[in-house]
């Protein structure tokens, strides 16, 4: 850890995009593992209802990739809290939810793996499975939910006046146009967005390890892309409702500079360009020559959690 403090002191402009990486990545992967069960188990459901085997072959391979990161996850979450072990008190309320929170989500990982280690001996019983596959979902987004709470809870206690409860207020604050309900309002469309658009990434990469042929990747992909744009566009709009919230309320009061004007503009003509991309995926007839766009959609994506941290975190 030394050596590591002595790396990034050398340059801010390092420690700064060390310190957005490690917000970044693990709140993406946190999204990706809590979302990845509902997409999995929709085409397990699928696959028995529209009798097409495909979505059968889909539903697995992402029922894998949201085990594998579930399962990172949880080992560098035990990781990450033996070294912080020092920062908080033992038994206190700042541990008591970490540790909490680490339980549930280790709960939501054994849950996927049972629901991907079951798949050949329920593939008689699609209903059974496919519900597994949802309750694992559902306990995985629950997990979630408890570790953005905590992160929004160790936030206020870090606060100056938390001691006195004062900064234990504004956990819920009342304004709509607080960045707290912003950042709850774009959680639900996160929850399939970035599932989807870590599937549509992933099926091609898998296809030297399992080769269904040409078709099956030129229909899955676009399958999974159709999801990551149409969470993404519900986010989209969440975003644009709640700029023009806070932009009337400035006009009401000392007003908005043209600077302000510009950069609130800049980040929606942003925050769009994950839609256009999915689009031009979902619209072509050979997915697997998109593997480039599949990654800037995602990563495009995933640099939403940076802002969608400070407004779950801001105070």
């Amino acid at each position: 850890m030394n050596a590591l403090e002595q790396i990034l002191s050398i340059s801010p402009w390092m420690r700064t995009a060390f310190d957005a990486l490690c917000v970044i990545v693990p709140l993406a992967a946190l999204f990706v593992f809590a979302g990845m069960g509902f997409i999995s188990a929709t085409a397990r459901i699928l696959a028995d209802t529209r009798g097409r085997s495909s979505f059968e072959k889909c539903a697995r391979q992402l029922a894998f990739l949201g085990m594998m990161v579930g399962w990172i996850l949880l080992v560098g979450g035990r990781v990450w809290l033996h070294f912080t072990r020092g920062i908080y008190v033992p038994g206190s309320v700042s541990a008591y939810f970490l540790e909490m929170s680490w339980l549930l989500l280790s709960l939501g990982v054994m849950l996927s793996s049972v629901y991907y280690t079951l798949w050949r001996i329920l593939r008689n019983l699609p209903i059974l499975h496919a519900t597994i596959g949802m309750i694992s979902a559902a306990q995985s987004c629950f997990s979630a939910v408890a570790v953005l709470g905590t992160a929004r809870l160790l936030a206020a206690l870090a606060q100056p006046d938390a001691t006195s409860g004062a900064g234990l207020q504004n956990l819920l604050p009342e304004n709509l146009s607080s960045p707290l309900w912003t950042a709850a309002v774009c959680t639900v469309p996160l929850f399939f967005a970035l599932p989807a658009a870590a599937g549509a990434l992933w099926l091609p990469f898998r296809r030297k390890r399992d080769d269904f042929g040409r078709d099956y990747y030129n229909a899955m992909i676009p399958w999974c892309a159709a999801w990551a744009r149409n969470a993404w566009a519900a986010l989209w709009l969440a975003i644009l409702a709640f700029t023009v919230i806070r932009v009337s309320q400035a006009f009401e009061g000392e007003g908005i500079t043209s600077q302000e004007a510009i950069l609130e503009s800049t980040r929606l003509l942003l925050w769009l360009i994950p839609v256009l991309l999915w689009t031009l995926v979902r619209k072509s007839a050979v997915a697997l020559r998109h593997r480039a766009t599949l990654a800037v959609a995602l990563i495009l994506a995933m640099c939403f959690m940076l802002p969608y941290y400070l407004d779950l975190t801001g105070f």
